[in-house]
């Protein structure tokens, strides 16, 4: 009898040890997220330094000094020296430590900035503009896969410091030249949130921006027409004063498994993504909604970001890029992927080259592969947009007028 009772309870046991880790297996992204994610509140964490946009030193990127964004493709050039236009690039999450927000100058932060995101991302750009990417005190990247009060505070801090690194550069760089604003990531949240403090009210920077790029970061279509009064989306492939948008996923998967953000901050308020439809334009053919075989790619960057989420982060190891990888870039595939806007997400077919398959949301969310798997579609519409807005715009006009070069 008492054998009896044992194996009964052994077998519960056993069961319920089988659907546990059944669990754990189908909540395993959830469990990562939770363990990688600060264990402090965000009011319990050091001071952090405050960036001080003046020095070159606290930009990743800038004209003044060599950095990755210089990198080019064989067969490209680097033309910063003759550009006349900027761009003001906000780069993504790269903050996996213990704090809710890191420190601008933090080691290995700068690793990650300094090394791929600035090699893959922010060198698409050298072609059209000089390139401008400050540093700030980031959000922890847990901020924006997952909707908490900590890490609003977070993505608050976060911003402050582009708000501040972006009128140092109006006030000090920019002298009333035409620009664009970019971000990816946590900088598609944050460049969002810039549009509607410094772009939208209407102001002669309104007039110069040529357009902003919000990369795998995510934004509701209603604000157009809404929140948005002089920002509207870009419907063509020159359109100006206008938003590009997209989110990159692999055809026949559910963007809903594996989000990028969850929130976006809408004129006075945060909002839910997941109850938005997301603006999708399509890199390939520069318009919204819209499909675009390969013929139509000039071609995709095949140099992975080795950045990886992994149970050897939860015991303490932060990401460490080996830097010898961003001292060059390598040719540029043409013709690689075709691309579909699908229910306001970009699909395309699934990458065969290992560059394009690092992430750390999944399988299907080529997040990490938003820029690089159209690098040289993207350079090319800069440049095309760029001469465009060019052709219509009167620098002489706008010095004529008093504060030209500030907001």
């Amino acid at each position: 009898m008492l054998k009896r009772i044992l194996d009964s309870v052994l077998a519960v046991i056993a069961v319920a040890a089988v659907v546990g880790l059944g669990l754990t297996w189908v909540k395993r992204d959830d469990l990562v997220f939770w363990w990688a994610s600060p264990r402090i509140n965000y009011g319990e964490q050091p001071r952090t330094t405050i960036p001080v946009y003046l020095f070159a030193e606290q930009w990743a990127a800038h004209p003044d000094k060599k950095d990755n964004a210089d990198l080019v493709p064989p067969g490209f050039t680097d033309n910063q020296a003759t550009a006349q236009v900027d761009v003001f690039f906000i780069h993504g999450s790269s903050h996996f430590g213990f704090q809710w927000n890191a420190e601008a100058q933090d080691p290995a932060v700068k690793a990650v900035v300094d090394g791929p995101l600035m090699a893959l991302d922010a060198s698409v750009f050298n072609g059209c503009c000089r390139v401008f990417a400050p540093r700030y005190r980031q959000a922890h990247f847990a901020s924006i896969e997952r909707t908490s009060g900590n890490g609003r505070n977070a993505l608050e801090l976060a911003f402050n410091d582009i708000v501040r690194a972006w009128d140092s550069y109006v006030m000090d760089s920019n002298r009333g030249r035409p620009f664009f604003i970019v971000g990816h990531d946590q900088g598609a949240v944050l460049a969002q949130r810039l549009l509607d403090l410094r772009i939208e009210p209407g102001t002669r920077l309104t007039e110069r921006m040529i357009a902003a790029y919000l990369i795998g970061g995510g934004i509701a279509e209603r604000r157009f027409g809404g929140s948005f009064k002089n920002i509207k989306i870009c419907e063509t492939p020159t359109d100006s004063r206008c938003v590009v948008a997209w989110e990159t996923f692999v055809a026949g998967t559910d963007p809903a498994e594996q989000p990028n953000a969850k929130e976006a901050w809408d004129n006075r308020a945060w909002t839910f993504l997941e109850e938005e439809r997301r603006l999708c334009t399509n890199p390939l053919t520069w318009t919204v909604n819209a499909k675009g075989d390969a013929s139509l790619h000039l071609g995709a960057l095949p140099l992975g970001a080795d950045i990886k989420i992994s149970f050897g982060r939860i015991m303490g190891a932060l990401p460490t890029p080996d830097p010898s990888r961003y001292r060059s870039l390598p040719a540029l595939l043409p013709n690689y992927t075709s691309a579909e806007c699908v229910d306001g997400f970009l699909m395309v077919p699934e990458p065969k080259h290992d560059a394009f398959k690092v992430g750390w949301r999944g399988d299907s969310n080529l997040h990490l592969s938003d820029i690089t798997l159209f690098y040289g579609s993207l350079r090319q519409n800069l440049i095309d947009r760029s001469e465009a807005f060019l052709k219509t715009f009167n620098p002489d006009s706008l010095r004529a007028m008093p504060g030209a070069g500030g907001r």
